[in-house]
């Protein structure tokens, strides 16, 4: 058992953003946590909680309130005929603390995300075996003003015989079944159903083939009107096995209701050697409403005698459904850490960010430095200062920041 406190002193100006720009806010946040981690030779058990108290003042004035909670739980089980998976987590912060999409940058309000999933698989020593999937998300937001940013809910379930024909031949058959619900102006509610059927085989010691052949059927209703798409849903994929890490081919054709129909053809390399891990994909994405797009990615880690550098490069294709358009995302981003000495740690992050659409182009550069001390063994001191630039449709907007944080660990063991 872990038990953690820290104390953070954040002074930030024009936090969100906004243009024109907003003042400076000084934040104080006590955060405690708490870990649980147990282990047996068949199964294992993972609990963390966090939250903390927030007394901020700015442009707006003083308040204290809770915030930044975060709940994550994991078990997993395993004996030779069986494996289980239960899995939750729980995390509500302000609305522009996701970081998961550029446009979200500056959105008043607070969001709460919530995720419960399962999954158990029988029958692994048998010819047929039997796995079962299901799954539950939800979105909430509140006192936000973006018409975009609605609440949502969406179940997921799967359901397919695992055929083992052979050492190196498994085949599957199945169902997967998803329902979504998003609290707009209407309630939009989507339904969608797929039946598929796949083979994973082992052509030769170093080669492998994966192949699924499904058909989705997708239903979505609103403000009453009712919309039906069908269409494939199937992939090929053939990874080979280098004297050093492995290579891959992947051909994936989805039906979105959306969008259409989308294919995308990829190829990509993964390795780890002695000090680098180095993985890259190259491919093409065409899409029945966006035409056809470059997309890739490249990672590689290095770790150096007194530290590590790492260098990530992302480009991806998405759709908006708001504007019926695509949406084109780069990514380039550069990390450094450095061991000063056996206690402190220097970190130093740069990032440039691209999300371009026929309505709206997004750049965001974010430049970050901080340090890391430990005290003692078990307090720890840190600090850190931040500069981010945005420019989109409203024009160029700058955020300063910087931090320290004191924080304690307390561990005991039953």
């Amino acid at each position: 058992m872990t038990f953690g406190i820290e104390n953070r002193l954040e002074i930030s100006r024009n936090d969100d953003l906004s243009i024109p720009a907003s003042g400076t806010e000084i934040a104080n946040v006590t955060l405690l946590s708490f870990g649980l981690s147990s282990e047996t030779a068949i199964d294992r058990l993972d609990f963390g909680v966090t939250g903390g108290i927030i007394a901020r003042d700015g442009d707006s004035g003083s308040e204290i309130d809770f915030g930044r909670t975060a709940l994550t739980f994991a078990y997993h089980r395993e004996v030779p005929s069986a494996v289980l998976d239960l899995a939750a987590e729980f995390r509500t912060d302000d609305a522009d603390a996701f970081g998961d999409d550029l446009g979200d940058v500056g959105a008043v309000g607070t969001r709460s995300d919530l995720l419960l999933s399962a999954r158990l698989e029988t029958g692994r020593t048998s010819t047929v075996g039997l796995a079962f999937g299901l799954a539950y998300d939800r979105t909430e937001y509140q006192d936000t003003i973006d018409p975009d940013l609605v609440d949502s809910d969406e179940w997921r379930a799967d359901l397919a015989a695992i055929l083992r024909f052979s050492e190196v031949a498994t085949g599957r058959v199945g169902i997967r079944y998803r329902h979504r619900e998003e609290e707009d102006l209407g309630t939009t509610t989507t339904d969608a159903g797929t039946v598929f059927a796949g083979l994973d085989y082992a052509i030769s010691e170093r080669t492998d083939l994966s192949v699924e052949l499904g058909y989705t059927d997708t239903e979505t209703e609103d403000g009453g009107v009712i919309e039906h798409d069908r269409g494939p849903d199937a992939s090929i994929r053939l990874s080979y096995d280098m004297p050093v890490g492995t290579a891959y081919a992947l051909l994936r054709v989805a039906t979105d209701a959306d969008e259409g129909q989308r294919e995308t053809f990829e190829i990509g390399r993964a390795f780890e050697a002695q000090r680098d891990t180095f993985s890259a994909s190259l491919g093409l994405t065409h899409g029945d409403e966006t035409g056809t797009d470059l997309i890739g990615s490249l990672e590689w880690t290095r770790a150096l005698p007194d530290g590590s550098v790492g260098l990530r490069v992302q480009r991806s294709v998405a759709y908006d459904v708001d504007d019926d358009a695509s949406v084109t995302d780069s990514t380039f981003s550069l990390s450094w850490a450095k061991n000063l000495n056996d206690t402190t740690t220097f970190l130093f992050d740069a990032s440039y960010e691209n999300s371009d659409s026929p309505s709206e182009r997004i750049e965001q550069i974010s430049l970050d430095a901080g340090v890391s001390h430990m005290l003692t063994a078990d307090w720890s001191l840190s600090g850190g200062m931040g500069y981010t630039i945005r420019h989109d449709a409203g024009g160029r907007a700058e955020s300063p920041s910087v931090f320290v944080a004191i924080s304690r660990d307390f561990q005991f063991r039953p």
